[in-house]
Formats: C-alpha cells, sequence, structure tokens
C-alpha cells in the first residue's frame, strides 16, 4: 500500500518502479492481459497483484518451514532457530530489494521528511498541553488520566495521555491542536 501512496503523492512513479523484479512480473502479467489500461487502474492491478503474490509465497514458504520444522508444541516453536513464517528465498529477496527502494526513495523523501518533523511537533505540543491539563481531553480520558495516575503516578498520567492521542487521526489531532 506505500507504494499505491507514494505513487499517488507523486513521490515515486510504476515506470521507476518497473526496475525492481516484484514490481516488473506483476507489471508485465497486467500489461500483457489488459493492454488498454489507464495509469490509475494499472497501478491499482500491479499493487493488489503484488500483494497476493507477496500473501500467497508466504502462506507456502510458511507451510514448508512448518512442516520441516515439525514442532509439537508452543515451546518447539519458540526454540526453532529460525523464523517458521517466512518467505520463500527469491521473494524474500524481491521483498528486500523493494523494501530498500521504498525507504530510498518514499521514506526518506524530503517531503515525507518534513511531514514526520511536523508530526512529531504536533504529538510533542498536544502531549504536553494534555499532560499538563488532563481538562483539555474528553471527560471520559480524563477520568482515565486522573484513576491511572493514581495507581502508577505520573507514568500512568503520561501513559493515558499517550492512549488518547494516538487514537487519534491524523485530521483530528491537527484540528486538536
Amino acid at each position: 500500500h506505500d507504494v499505491d501512496d507514494g505513487i499517488r503523492a507523486g513521490l515515486i512513479s510504476l515506470d521507476e518502479l518497473r526496475d525492481l523484479a516484484i514490481v516488473r512480473r506483476q507489471y508485465d502479467l497486467v500489461a500483457g492481459r489488459y493492454p488498454d489500461l489507464g495509469p490509475r487502474r494499472m497501478v491499482h492491478e500491479v499493487v493488489r497483484r503484488m500483494i497476493d503474490y507477496l500473501v500467497n509465497d508466504l502462506i507456502s514458504a510458511s507451510a514448508a518451514s512448518i512442516a520441516r520444522a515439525e514442532p509439537r508444541s508452543v515451546d518447539d516453536v519458540r526454540a526453532f532457530s529460525e523464523p517458521l513464517l517466512t518467505f520463500s528465498a527469491e521473494v524474500h529477496a524481491e521483498h528486500l530489494e523493494l523494501k530498500r527502494y521504498l525507504r530510498q526513495h518514499l521514506y526518506r523523501h524530503y517531503r515525507v521528511l518534513r511531514m514526520t518533523t511536523k508530526a512529531k511537533r504536533v504529538v510533542r505540543a498536544l502531549f504536553d498541553a494534555m499532560f499538563e491539563d488532563v481538562e483539555l481531553m474528553p471527560t471520559e480520558h480524563q477520568e482515565a488520566a486522573r484513576r491511572m495516575e493514581a495507581v502508577d503516578g505520573r507514568p500512568g498520567r503520561a501513559r493515558a495521555v499517550a492512549d488518547y492521542i494516538a487514537g487519534m487521526t491524523d485530521r483530528y489531532a491537527i484540528r486538536e491542536h
């Protein structure tokens, strides 16, 4: 979904992503089957198929891993030296290639970093204000903050304020700020 979001935001393009094996494979399948698809629908189909490809590989590779390990209990699962839920080697490599690309070109994009910095400031300001004065929160959250503070002191109050903020949507947090 980050691929879809990044394309819609204009931070990355499907043409750039086609250099990646996981995208190229799905793009070629979709373009071959639906040569007249519009750009937006093409992105949707490629992303949908990439997710399906990853999920199906995870299921089959994990089933094989579990069958090889033959765990008999939860303790057996915990003791196993390798993760039992895994991608196949080929898909794992493709997935890592995609993740590296996204880290470099999307997550570290200056517009994303700028927005992240702004979001941190908003969350920090909300937390500071509501921690200082719990009456700035709705009644049920004020009561929770007081209850939690009575039990755990200031860390309890902080937890209640953090929980309230964590439940906010981006729009609501900006409006409250």
